[in-house]
């Protein structure tokens, strides 16, 4: 993938979507949400990031620079989950948009202070069946957040 005449990852098409490098390919390929940060402490492949509302989460340290760089967590919509299991990455959003498109139901949130946060919620039984204007929960793992470099 090129940007600007440079190679910004060389990969197959899985890697690029699942395992991006950089920011630019994080936001190239696919969906994504992003909060921005600084990298308060790393413990082997784990970063906590203090967000900018001053909310904490951890991400995979792939690109973040060491202690005190500002950063980019990145986390694909589909990795979110709505009331799942509790964990570092924890924390309340409010729905501000339902949009049914058959086999998910794309929401849109407030987290953190970003209003385009969007996780596709499965139509599958027994889901959590959301309103728009409600507090809920969501949660993700480390693993599926990559702290990358900011744009």
């Amino acid at each position: 993938m090129f940007d600007d005449g440079r190679i910004q990852q060389l990969a197959p098409p899985e890697d690029l979507y699942e395992r991006p490098e950089n920011s630019f390919v994080a936001q190239f390929i696919g969906e994504n949400n992003k909060l921005a940060g600084t990298v308060m402490s790393q413990k082997g492949e784990i970063a906590t990031i203090k967000l900018d509302n001053g909310a904490t989460c951890q991400a995979l340290a792939v690109n973040c620079g060491d202690v005190g760089s500002k950063t980019l967590v990145s986390i694909r919509p589909e990795r979110v989950s709505i009331s799942g299991k509790k964990g570092p990455n924890t924390t309340q959003a409010q729905v501000l948009e339902l949009i049914y498109l058959g086999d998910h139901i794309r929401c849109r949130l407030n987290v953190h202070g970003n209003d385009e946060f969007v996780v596709k919620v499965p139509n599958a039984a027994g889901h959590k069946h959301l309103v728009v204007g409600e507090t809920t929960e969501i949660t993700w793992a480390a693993d599926d957040a990559r702290a990358l470099d900011p744009l």
